[in-house]
């Protein structure tokens, strides 16, 4: 069973309707009725501490929230709940699950792209390498890495990406839609190797339901391609994680299923190392601050040779990612397992084969 909230996209209704606000601070009520007023706008309060501001006609509640986004401040928003009521109905209980901080409606209406990117289940997916160390031109895997664009075609950074769907309380959608569709996308461009998947620890409220449909997908895969051994799923924005017994759950189930785990960025600080410990991660990639320029400072040599000898007493294969320097390569390949860089090969929608950096 897969998990209905996850997969539902909850797109800003168009009609005509009631727009209901319950701010923290009279202030903010009062900034709210001088707005208002000074729009010359109708604002009811059909109880007390709470706004009724009618929307009018397709596109209405929109402009409402530009209006409301103009008038208060980002922490006034923040304190603020807020839920539409169509017109013709009267304010119940069902309308509380639509219930928001006026903060994450703004979002949305300024989310309409990436809205509609989930809705028509639209992202793409190109693919880079990860390369056996010693032997560069054999890949060991691809890594699946997210790219989208807005409906008039301009290209969405990633970082902007989930920025967006985590201010718009999209960011579960998001990295569900992300899970399924790089399966998807390999699939359908002929990825044999190993497949790492990134995933958002954060974005996972219970395994047992948000990671089944990911699990479906995989099962449902041709005979010939990988089994779940041939896939890893990387845990990316490991510092935003503050629950570390959520995330072991969540690395138990991917495990009990047959998949791998990788930790990313290893080395950015002590709650990675920390992590390691925990997690116990079949791979570990190393932050690309210690790999840029390693053949040239003793110091990051160092730190990155006592992380590698520490992976290797755990059993964990190490990944040096950002390689960009074939002298940075010479240092690697006789100390870790694999690489990933664009010195073997940038990401593509259709999965490159690396070159050997010394007959670049």
């Amino acid at each position: 069973m897969g998990c209905p909230d996850c997969e539902r996209i909850d797109l800003l209704p168009a009609a005509s309707g009631t727009l209901y606000l319950a701010p923290v601070l009279a202030h903010t009520r009062a900034a709210l009725r001088q707005r208002m007023v000074d729009e010359q706008l109708p604002c009811a309060e059909p109880s007390s501490g709470i706004l009724a501001l009618p929307v009018k006609g397709a596109g209405g509640l929109g402009e409402m929230l530009v209006r409301l986004e103009q008038a208060l401040s980002s922490s006034e928003q923040a304190g603020c709940r807020a839920t539409f009521v169509p017109e013709g109905e009267d304010f119940g209980l069902a309308h509380l699950q639509d219930t928001h901080l006026l903060s994450t409606l703004i979002a949305r209406h300024n989310a309409r792209d990436l809205s509609a990117i989930l809705a028509n289940d639209t992202l793409d997916f190109h693919f880079q390498p990860i390369v056996h160390a010693a032997n560069p031109t054999e890949v060991f895997a691809y890594e699946a890495l997210v790219r989208a664009s807005t409906p008039g075609g301009d290209i969405i950074p990633p970082l902007d990406l989930f920025k967006t769907a985590r201010n718009a309380e999209l960011l579960f959608h998001l990295d569900r839609s992300a899970r399924i569709n790089a399966i998807r996308r390999a699939s359908e461009r002929g990825v044999r190797s190993h497949l790492f998947i990134n995933f958002n620890p954060t974005a996972i409220y219970d395994p047992a339901f948000c990671l089944e449909t990911t699990v479906r997908e995989i099962m449902s895969r041709v005979p010939g391609q990988p089994g779940p051994a041939g896939f890893v799923f990387e845990v990316i924005e490991s510092d935003q994680v503050n629950d570390m017994e959520h995330l072991s759950r969540i690395v138990e189930r991917y495990r009990r299923a047959g998949f791998q785990v990788a930790l990313d960025d290893l080395g950015a600080g002590y709650a990675s190392l920390n992590m390691l410990s925990q997690l116990r991660p079949d791979f570990v990639k190393i932050d690309r601050e210690l790999v840029s320029g390693i053949d040239q400072d003793i110091y990051q040599q160092k730190i990155l040779e006592k992380i590698i000898e520490l992976a290797k007493d755990l059993d964990i294969r190490v990944v040096a990612e950002g390689v960009e320097t074939v002298d940075e390569w010479r240092w690697l390949k006789e100390r870790v397992d694999l690489c990933q860089g664009y010195l073997f090969a940038r990401p593509a929608a259709e999965p490159p084969l690396p070159r050997h950096p010394e007959q670049a």
